[in-house]
């Protein structure tokens, strides 16, 4: 881009972005021009306009379009989405299938130790602990070689204290089992990740490494695939051909492959999928509930976090999505309740049948973390009405709520043996005595039925989808419904996007674009074809929204102070110009298409709508001469007419 007109945007984007995203650009009552509307509901309902959504907008009508997304199950698949999905296969998976086929390619040395009481009969054994040294020492004398190098490996060091000889026998002993174990480790080290020499010809393995992606592909493609996945471990993951980048992730980190595979599936669905709203609000709910990949095994159990505890519950009623999440491991794990115990006072003793799994070590007591951000975040709000006193008691009822085996199965489970019986009162509720895993979902429900949470998921929606101070008059129209309707969430979204104030003047551009939102309604804009989402995914990271990333337990932020910074509006103007510029790796757009039908054209086609003149004499002026296609688009991509919706 020509220096002056990559000034002369960014300087508009600055300050439109920081002044006017978020706020409304006119009255709430004043109806939305039928002209906009199609752009409008496409930016809100989903990822932004493509320009067949565009057309069946415009050839169905804005309320039928509306309707058919409240519906999504009525909606057919896409088979082209269904085709770029098919190969994640992490995302076909139960969890305990994820963590036996996505382990971390560690050596594993079993250590057997042998039992003192298998090794000595009991009288010598009461005698090496009770006897004088002379008995000690017989005893030990009259031993087979190996018989002896056992015992002494295994026998307490304090047994020998008063024989200091075979103290040190004992010592050597042992540091050579230390030995024989790390020869093993190396060896194992050495099978799971075999020198390339060992595997390959001296031919194959230049090729593999420097060769052309043809000369890769061939060599890969002519082996087995356990073999392929020693390679993968052994070179740079630079030298990995596109057509193998997923394979190779997943043989030298197969943990990472699963939250790529995650960040693959959203892209392409909000991109591609025809479900525009069911997306966003998946987006949303996600974020609302949000877990951090990084912390113990939640990337592990995201995928069907996301699958089983977010999706079928979006348009369903809140209080089953709230109960899901509440006993979902990845929620459990992130906020640290699976590990929450009874003091010892409260705690029954343990009587019921079937297995349960403890966590190991010591009780580290009552954890408040998951009964604070329950009222704070996910449901009351913090003006909710909540006290200190609340947060405790919630915390005391999902005591027990745990994980069995978080690192093989990672599936809900109660364990009575943790949990907190005594007394407890929650917003008034008095729960006796003796109570178990039941408080907990009472406890769901209470909330889920609160007046207080009724706003406060009304308000969150509304800032979604309207702007980013939504009127207070529709917010409690949504809450009425909400209670009306027991949380039918489908309900509530009827009322908000079929209400005056959704297709009005004031919530037209009233809220600027996440990173998320800019990069997949550029896509769609440009009817980009996006074969790999690694390189995009880092494009987010760089632009602050990391998907799945977030370790804040809030989530991301959707009002524009958070995305309006200079700093921010760099990096999406660095964006734009990679994209348009093919930069990109695993996308193909064709900017030139679009841009050569001049600037106004190129605008209201990406747009959806006509842009205002001043940008688009901001992008071109008409007495300068004329600029690249490339340059055009990134303009476009980077004006305040796209970064809004």
């Amino acid at each position: 881009m020509r220096p002056i007109a990559l000034a002369v945007v960014l300087g508009i984007l600055i300050a439109t972005a920081g002044a006017g995203a978020g706020a409304a650009a006119g009255r709430f009552d004043a109806a939305l021009a039928p002209a906009k509307q199609p752009a409008h509901v496409l930016n809100r309902l989903g990822f932004g306009p493509r320009p067949a959504d565009l057309a069946e907008i415009r050839r169905i009508g804005v309320e039928r379009w509306i309707r058919q997304q409240l519906d999504p199950a009525a909606i057919p698949d896409s088979p082209a989405l269904t085709t770029r999905l098919a190969p994640l296969e992490s995302q076909k998976l139960v969890t305990w299938q994820i963590f036996e086929q996505y382990q971390p390619p560690q050596p594993l040395v079993r250590v057997i130790q042998p039992n003192i009481n298998q090794l000595l009969p009991a009288d010598q054994l009461r005698r090496l602990q009770t006897g004088s040294p002379d008995e000690r020492r017989a005893i030990i004398d009259a031993l087979t070689p190996e018989q002896r190098q056992q015992v002494l490996i295994v026998l307490p060091p304090n047994v020998l204290e008063v024989l200091p000889e075979l103290r040190q026998q004992q010592e050597r002993a042992r540091q050579i089992q230390n030995e024989v174990r790390n020869r093993e480790m190396q060896e194992m080290q050495r099978k799971l990740r075999p020198p390339l020499s060992e595997l390959l010809t001296p031919e194959q393995a230049r090729d593999v490494q420097l060769g052309t992606p043809d000369e890769k592909l061939a060599v890969l493609n002519s082996l087995p695939k356990e073999k392929r996945t020693l390679v993968f471990r052994s070179i740079q993951p630079q030298s990995v051909p596109d057509a193998f980048k997923r394979e190779a992730l997943a043989a030298s980190n197969p943990r990472q492959a699963v939250v790529a595979e995650l960040v693959e599936a959203k892209l392409q669905r909000a991109v591609y999928s025809p479900r525009q709203l069911e997306e966003v609000l998946v987006d949303f709910w996600l974020n609302h509930f949000n877990v951090f990949s990084g912390k113990n095994t939640v990337g592990v159990l995201l995928t069907s976090y996301e699958r089983d505890a977010i999706r079928p519950f979006v348009l369903g009623r809140f209080r089953d999505m709230l109960l899901a999440t509440a006993r979902h491991p990845a929620m459990l794990s992130y906020l640290d309740n699976f590990m929450s115990r009874s003091a010892p006072e409260n705690a029954p003793g343990f009587g019921g049948g079937g297995v349960v799994f403890t966590p190991p070590g010591p009780n580290q007591g009552l954890n408040e973390n998951y009964g604070r951000e329950l009222l704070e975040l996910h449901t009351l709000g913090v003006d909710g009405g909540y006290t200190q006193a609340d947060v405790i008691n919630v915390a005391r009822a999902f005591t027990g709520w745990t994980i069995f085996d978080p690192q093989r199965y990672g599936e809900f489970q109660y364990n009575p043996q943790m949990h907190d019986r005594a007394e407890k009162v929650v917003l008034g509720h008095k729960f006796p005595r003796g109570g178990g895993e039941e408080e907990g979902v009472k406890i769901i429900e209470l909330l889920s039925a609160h007046p207080s949470t009724a706003r406060f998921i009304s308000r969150k929606l509304a800032q979604r989808f309207v702007a980013d101070d939504p009127p207070q008059a529709l917010v409690d129209r949504m809450a009425a419904t909400f209670t009306k309707t027991s949380g039918d969430l489908r309900a509530v979204m009827e009322t908000l996007l079929f209400s005056r104030e959704f297709m009005s003047e004031g919530a037209w551009q009233a809220k600027m674009k996440t990173p998320l939102e800019l990069v997949a309604s550029a896509l769609r804009a440009l009817d980009a074809n996006v074969t790999d989402t690694t390189a995009l995914a880092q494009q987010l990271t760089d632009m602050g929204q990391p998907l799945y990333g977030r370790v804040d337990p809030a989530g991301y932020p959707t009002t524009a102070d958070a995305w309006s910074g200079s700093a921010g509006l760099l990096r999406r103007m660095a964006f734009a110009n990679a994209l348009v510029a093919g930069q990109i790796a695993g996308l193909k757009v064709d900017a030139g298409a679009v841009a050569a039908q001049g600037v106004r054209r190129a605008l209201t086609e990406l747009t959806g709508y006509e842009p205002a003149a001043e940008t688009v004499t901001a992008i071109q002026d008409p007495s300068a001469e004329p600029v690249s296609p490339t340059v055009v688009i990134a303009a476009i991509i980077a004006s305040p007419d796209f970064q809004k919706r």
